[in-house]
């Protein structure tokens, strides 16, 4: 299932906003993507960058994946792995070796 979706990112300050988001990546839960409540919510300010995940995969590779709250699984360390989907459709576990707090623009 490639593309992508519409889907909920709650900030640091509980304002929830609209962003596009890998369609597999919305659908796993770590990652705390909430879909189908984006009606009427403004997008996510192109200058703010999301609080993101970062990891080292198999081939020891430096990955990052964005996260929709600071509740999510990832975030919390409730869960310390993730899966990047490679350009070929294959899936690769990453280790998570840092959170980077989401950073803000105006």
């Amino acid at each position: 299932m490639r593309g992508y979706s519409v889907a909920s990112y709650v900030d640091d300050f509980g304002a929830i906003w609209r962003l596009l988001v890998e369609a597999e990546y919305a659908l796993d839960p770590p990652r705390g993507w909430a879909t189908g409540l984006e009606a009427g919510l403004t997008p996510l300010p192109r200058q703010w960058m999301p609080r993101v995940v970062v990891g080292l995969d198999n081939t020891g590779r430096k990955v990052r994946t964005r996260v929709a709250s600071m509740d999510a699984d990832l975030w919390t360390g409730a869960e310390t792995h993730f899966f990047i989907i490679a350009n070929d459709g294959v899936h690769y576990w990453a280790d998570v070796i840092a959170r980077l707090d989401e950073r803000r623009r105006l």
